[in-house]
């Protein structure tokens, strides 16, 4: 009950607050001292509701339907914390504490305004107000009686809830969801000056204040973008970082959108022009923002995407349709009313010179955009159709952007703002090319064969070389801004990363038989066993290292890759194991484990009940089953077990009863050998059971009579580990590129806060 009553407070306040920042803009009157209250109640009421919620998880108020469905007592507390945005309900909430927290920011910047305040927040508080709509159809405080009526008690309280599932049993968990929920709330920040600028025709002021906040919102969902394809490497076990699921493209199209605005943001601060595309930049991130929450909550991609969530409910599917419309029908107006305004502004846009430092970000700018633009086409394209594209798609499709992308990142270091001279701009363009030139003939000639590939490596090096020289002059000019230059560099790198580990991986499949190496690139790979271990987060799951000894030049390592088969999601679940170098990663994936083989398949034999045969000379009659040691229902995936088959045998005119055993161990069957009574050099095996039913009329046992002869011919098989094993290489060169270009956002907020301060001064 206090929850809710949070949420509806929050969603009063927060109404409250818009209708007073409207009238102060629209009608004049000074309602500014009411509408700044309720804000801050609205961010109380989110805060106290987001603590409310993070102390049921971690006191294990199960009577909650949301905590009952991701949290379990046996969680580690940072995992627990992390069930906080498990679910849609939690998600919601912690979108709307970010927006809050960035709120509380926003507020004080634009108080220094009374141009941007009240239409600023005005906007932003709006925000707010859906997701407390979102929180009220999809509340995180339904009870278990109220989300089930008529199947639980009232005040029923359940000694312990389903728990996380363990793919999201992670550390990554902890920190990704959080990371790229703030680039999604920071996002409102540049939409909601965009429509101020809009309300109150600022358009040349209204850059200094959405520079900050546009790049404090490429770098966040950049990093959680990043840090969701390492998560995705390292752990899932499939091999790749990023596959261009449609729920992983929706949180890449709203930052690419954001990534381009940034570039003509920076435009119009040196030269005033691009005000009528900035504007607009800024509003579609935002609206494709609520698309992708749309994609990602409404259910739609259910069966396209493994990241998608369930469907919510009709009342929030509308809810998110109002929510993507209301906002876009809100631009839409406020664009066509000043339509004219924006045109005339915009006329200085026209008049730019095509060797100039602003014309090269604002081609770059649509580069940029043509890779959303596909991007998009292709993620919607199930919400049309059941079909999904192709990966190749993407890959062909953005290769060639890429590789333009890359041409205009290394010339507009280069280029002077408004004009340049050309003679000197070819002149500044001889050394990193000449650099480019050079590392591309000596990786052509031994490594790179593709024209394609030798293109694209030139490009690189060129957008490397280039970020470098600028790079370096900036230093010798005792100058901090050298962010852009940065970024650069790192997605010169990137790029590298991306062709060296996708082009140039290697995989095979090895068959590892129990202490027999096999050899691969170079390396010797020994399975050793089995190893169990115990995880306090699923104590009912029984979990296993798999050790494989990797041995090359007289140094050896062990991976230890994880397989184990989850009472949760009722599978199997596989984690590999990673080996890190400088110049590659070797990738250890495990595929399955083969039980060792005691006998051969052609020599089993079914025998129905009451049924005798004979089997190499040996007479079996199958009397009947027991099965008094075995487990009933799910528990036999997790209990080891018996299963045990009564038999009389005969054997030169002597008949003895037997009892032949079958053991279940980790769901595995394990055939254990009977020596027949009246010959020790005859061995009986039960080794499976078919049991009566619509398909088979009577009861069968599968039995194996193994004598010395078929002994002699059938070489029994010691356990084995069917593992994937690649060679990625220089895919840390990826991972470092990513950083660092992310890192080269972050310093540049430096510059533009200064700005800002200057402008308020």
């Amino acid at each position: 009950m206090i929850g809710k009553i949070l949420v509806y407070i929050t969603l009063a306040a927060s109404f409250i607050s818009i209708i007073g920042y409207a009238l102060t803009y629209f009608r004049k009157n000074n309602l500014l001292k009411i509408s700044r209250l309720f804000f801050h109640i609205t961010v109380i009421s989110v805060l106290f509701a987001s603590a409310y919620l993070l102390s049921l998880i971690l006191s294990h108020q199960f009577q909650y339907s949301y905590v009952w469905e991701y949290s379990s007592r046996s969680l580690g507390t940072p995992l627990l914390i992390s069930t906080f945005y498990a679910g849609q309900e939690g998600s919601f909430l912690l979108w709307a504490l970010f927006a809050s927290i960035i709120g509380i920011f926003l507020i004080n910047n634009v108080s220094k305004n009374s141009d941007f305040e009240a239409p600023v927040m005005m906007i932003y508080t709006l925000v707010i107000a859906f997701l407390a709509v979102l929180l009220v159809l999809k509340s995180p405080f339904t009870t278990i009686w109220e989300a089930f009526p008529g199947q639980v008690k009232e005040n029923y309280m359940p000694e312990d809830g389903r728990g996380l599932n363990p793919i999201l049993q992670n550390f990554w968990m902890v920190i990704h969801p959080p990371i790229l929920f703030i680039g999604f709330a920071s996002l409102a920040v540049p939409f909601s000056f965009a429509l101020a600028t809009l309300f109150n025709k600022k358009y040349r002021e209204w850059v200094y204040y959405v520079m900050p906040w546009m790049l404090f919102a490429s770098a966040t969902l950049g990093l959680g973008i990043i840090l969701g394809g390492y998560w995705s490497y390292g752990v899932l076990g499939w091999g790749g970082y990023w596959a261009w699921d449609p729920v992983e493209n929706s949180s890449l199209i709203p930052w690419l959108v954001s990534v381009a605005a940034l570039h003509t943001l920076i435009g119009q601060k040196a030269t005033e022009g691009y005000k009528k595309t900035n504007i607009i930049l800024s509003i579609i991130a935002y609206l494709l923002v609520l698309y992708s929450t749309f994609l990602t909550r409404s259910g739609i991609l259910q069966d396209a995407s493994v990241h998608s969530f369930v469907k919510p409910g009709m009342e929030v599917y509308i809810a998110l349709v109002l929510f993507i419309s209301s906002f876009a029908l809100i631009s839409a107006i406020a664009i066509a009313v000043r339509f004219k305004s924006l045109s005339e502004v915009a006329k200085k846009d026209a008049k730019v010179n095509i060797l100039s430092r602003e014309a090269v970000l604002y081609i770059g700018a649509l580069i940029i955009l043509a890779s959303g633009a596909i991007i998009i086409a292709g993620t919607s394209l199930p919400i049309f159709s059941k079909s999904t594209v192709d990966i190749s798609f993407y890959n062909q499709m953005n290769m060639p952007i890429a590789i333009v992308m890359l041409v205009f990142a290394a010339i507009a270091f280069f280029l002077d703002w408004r004009s340049t001279d050309t003679k000197k701009f070819l002149n500044k363009l001889i050394t990193p090319a000449a650099l480019a030139l050079v590392t591309t003939i000596i990786l052509a000639i031994f490594a790179i064969n593709e024209l394609v590939y030798i293109i694209f490596t030139f490009v690189i090096f060129f957008a490397f070389f280039s970020g470098l020289i600028k790079l370096g002059n900036v230093f010798k000019a005792k100058k901090l801004t050298f962010g852009a230059a940065v970024a650069h560099i790192g997605l010169a790198l990137f790029f590298l990363g991306i062709i060296a580990s996708s082009k140039y991986s290697e995989e095979v499949k090895l068959s590892l038989e129990m202490g027999k190496p096999a050899e691969a690139f170079g390396y010797l790979f020994t399975y050793t066993g089995a190893e169990p271990f115990d995880d306090p987060q699923n104590p009912n799951d029984e979990k296993y290292y798999f050790n494989i000894l990797v041995e090359k030049d007289n140094k050896e390592m062990v991976l230890k890759p994880v397989m184990y088969f989850s009472s949760f999601n009722e599978g199997l679940m596989k984690n590999p194991d990673i080996a890190s170098f400088v110049t590659k990663d070797i990738y250890l994936s495990p595929i399955e484990l083969i039980a060792p083989q005691k006998f051969n398949p052609k020599d089993e034999q079914a025998i129905g009940q009451n049924e005798e045969k004979e089997i190499n000379g040996v007479k079996i009659k199958f009397i009947d089953f027991d099965l008094s040691q075995a487990p009933m229902g799910n528990q036999a995936e997790m209990t080891d077990y018996s299963i045990f088959a009564n038999v009389s045998t005969t054997y030169n005119g002597k008949t003895n009863p037997l009892k032949l055993e079958l053991k279940y161990v980790g769901g595995v069957p394990e055939p254990v050998e009977i020596n027949l009574p009246q010959d020790e050099k005859i061995t009986l095996m039960f080794t499976g059971m078919n049991v009566k039913n619509e398909q088979n009329p009577v009861s069968s046992a599968k039995i194996v009579v193994a004598t010395e002869e078929t002994k002699s011919k059938f070489k029994k098989q010691e356990e084995m580990m069917i593992a994937s094993v690649a060679i990625k290489p220089f895919i840390g060169v990826l991972w470092l590129g990513a950083f660092i270009m992310i890192f080269g956002f972050f310093y540049s907020i430096i510059k533009r806060v200064r700005d800002l301060k200057k402008v308020n001064n």
